[in-house]
């Protein structure tokens, strides 16, 4: 019976061992399953990182060129490799000696080195950035310990202040250049380019180095802007904004035949090099394309012509100027205070006669007044491949008051865009066409394969007949409304003023400011240009006729001896 017992003992060990020895492989199986198997790609990924690394590759970004009048290009932004000089403080060793020979290098007060070189748990400090290849030697040469240096790409404007209402700059987010103004903002995908993508082995062997896809470089872009035409018009406007004060001028000159802008610029301006020292962010904005004004006077041609273009008036048209109407409580006045009696539409621009463009704006109709306006792009973005365009405002005339449509016969009452009201004026010089304003001439991908822009016609406005008339009146507005002050020797050059009051901020009606504005073309029976200069708020001086007409001149010749445009008389 012992025996019987010691047996039976034995077999429930032995079977209890077999228990756990079945459990143990049991437990081991499935663990060997869920690492060979369930996690084998995690096992895998670990390893790899082990061994491979990977990197983004930043494309670079395309330039931007200005171009001149024989199609040579201009570099307006591109890319400049430069050198920062970095440390890991922890690292360096001899800072008594390193202080006063880096403070004199790079010019940086010792205080300020000192505080950054002297954190014992820094690892990174930027102590110089854009060094030369000569600082680089000479860091080297000195040996010590704890310095390197970093290489990197960035944006950079060659011609500084030039043109950078245009262009705009970018910023860095994110380690990438993004445009926030200008250019550099509307054709932000164009410029980027594509990121690439790097992976390689870890280790002092290059074997299974692989780049999977290489970044696509960001393409170029060439503007219509004439490189010398913008200098010429930037100079312009800075000069009268010294001798006239005020609070800034803006222009505009583009190629009526097609809607190029030549030059687009305002002042004061920035240089884009520099653009986080500018305390004004205003002066970030394009005001030709993004603000609005009431420009006055330089908008009685538009008046004139939708009568012209109806068969109610024609140049020789007469009326008797009393020198004021009356709209109710409301007198409006000539500009100066003056009847002048029987008066032709011509010299209704000649003298710009508030009461000719209100005879002639009713003779026309408020209705047929109001859809000429907006035939001539008034009311509405003109479609300009450049960002933050407004479309003006003209709602006061949907009241239909005649007041309203008086005081918007001589442009007062309602806002438009420079731009706009270069446009409108260009669609006259060009028989009638209104045409789309552009600014990007050419896209050069990163391949060499070109895409190019050509001009693009809105609408037809008012005949090639009407054109040709209000040409032939606005001429004779140069050579006889304001002295000849914007006419050029030889040229037939078709022009028109305005002064505008600016209305108060704290009242009704309208303060003692003005803005001043001059429009003209040339040469006037086959324009290659048209000119729009505005100054706000000028001091010395009431009458744009005074302030813009020898700047427009000035102006006009230069880009006549320019294009070498040979006169129209002798």
């Amino acid at each position: 019976m012992a025996y019987l017992k010691n047996y039976q003992t034995l077999r429930f060990r032995l079977l209890l061992l077999l228990v756990f020895f079945i459990i143990a492989f049991g437990v081991l199986v499935g663990r060997v399953f869920r690492l060979a198997i369930v996690q084998h790609r995690t096992f895998v990924e670990a390893a790899e990182k082990q061994h491979v690394f990977s990197q983004t590759l930043l494309p670079e970004r395309g330039r931007i060129f200005f171009q001149d009048k024989a199609g040579t290009f201009h570099p307006a932004a591109l890319n400049r490799n430069t050198i920062s000089l970095v440390a890991s403080p922890r690292d360096i060793e001899g800072h008594d000696e390193l202080i006063p020979l880096f403070s004199k290098q790079f010019s940086i007060e010792p205080a300020v080195l000192e505080s950054k070189i002297r954190q014992k748990d820094d690892t990174y400090e930027i102590i110089a950035k854009d060094i030369s290849d000569e600082d680089v030697q000479f860091i080297q040469s000195l040996g010590f310990p704890g310095f390197s240096f970093e290489r990197e790409s960035r944006r950079v404007y060659p011609n500084n202040e030039l043109g950078a209402g245009i262009i705009g700059f970018v910023n860095y987010d994110g380690g990438k250049e993004t445009g926030v103004y200008g250019i550099e903002r509307q054709f932000q995908d164009k410029l980027s380019g594509e990121d690439g993508f790097f992976e390689g082995e870890r280790g002092w062997v290059a074997i299974g180095k692989r780049i999977l896809n290489p970044p696509v470089n960001g393409s170029s872009l060439v503007l219509t802007i004439d490189r010398n035409i913008q200098f010429s018009l930037e100079e312009t406007l800075s000069k009268m904004l010294e001798k006239w004060g005020g609070e800034s001028a803006h222009g505009v000159i583009l190629e009526p035949s097609t809607g190029r802008i030549l030059a687009l610029g305002s002042v004061p301006t920035f240089d884009p090099n520099e653009f986080s020292k500018v305390k004004d962010y205003s002066v970030f904005r394009t005001p030709v394309v993004d603000s609005q004004f009431e420009l006055g006077s330089v908008f009685k041609p538009i008046t004139m012509a939708a009568a012209l273009e109806e068969g109610l008036v024609t140049p020789l048209t007469t009326y008797n100027d009393t020198g004021a109407v009356v709209f109710g409580k409301s007198v409006i006045k000539n500009f100066d205070g003056k009847a002048y009696k029987i008066q032709t539409m011509t010299q209704v621009l000649e003298k710009s006669l508030n009461t000719g463009a209100i005879w002639v704006e009713k003779l026309t109709g408020h209705k047929r007044f109001l859809e000429y306006i907006e035939r001539f792009g008034f009311g509405s973005n003109s479609g300009i491949d450049f960002p933050n365009e407004v479309p003006g405002n003209i709602g006061n005339l949907e009241s239909g008051r005649d007041l309203e449509f008086a005081t918007a016969s001589f442009g007062q009452g309602i806002a438009v865009t420079p731009l706009q009201m270069a446009t409108a004026f260009a669609a006259i010089a060009n028989g009638g066409a209104l045409m789309k304003p552009y600014v990007l001439e050419k896209i050069i991908d990163d391949s060499g394969n070109e895409t190019i822009f050509s001009s693009e016609k809105r609408r037809d406005v008012v005949s090639t007949s009407t054109s040709e008339a209000l040409t032939k009146m606005l001429v004779s507005a140069v050579r006889n409304g304001f002295e000849n002050k914007a006419g050029v020797k030889g040229y037939f050059v078709a022009g028109k003023t305005g002064t505008a009051q600016i209305p108060a901020k704290d009242r009704r009606g309208y303060s003692d400011e003005v803005i001043h504005t001059f429009i003209g073309y040339a040469p006037a029976f086959r324009p290659k240009f048209l000119i729009l200069l505005q100054l706000n708020k000028p001091g010395g001086n009431r009458f744009a006729a005074n302030t813009l007409t020898p700047a427009f001149h000035d102006l006009a010749e230069f880009i006549l001896n320019y294009y070498e445009i040979p006169p129209d008389e002798k």
